[in-house]
């Protein structure tokens, strides 16, 4: 993933902060694209990736805070 700069950090942190609604509902599609992958039968790897970026999505977003604090 591209590191993103400050400015994107300290609006991921605000995400996570003040628009809670928008952090729940990608976790939701996470779990469900989770749930889904060991039932997957045609193009595996593109179910993987999609888990894969949205556990990097979350996770950025949840540890937007602390970076931007550390800026």
């Amino acid at each position: 993933m591209i590191r993103p700069d400050l400015k994107v950090v300290k609006a991921l942190a605000t995400v996570e902060r003040q628009h809670t609604d928008i952090l729940i509902w990608l976790e939701a599609w996470r779990k469900h694209e989770l749930d889904q992958l060991p039932n997957v039968t045609q193009n595996v790897a593109l179910a993987q990736g999609r888990c894969q970026i949205l556990n990097e999505i979350v996770k950025l977003i949840k540890e937007s805070p602390e970076y931007a604090a550390k800026s």
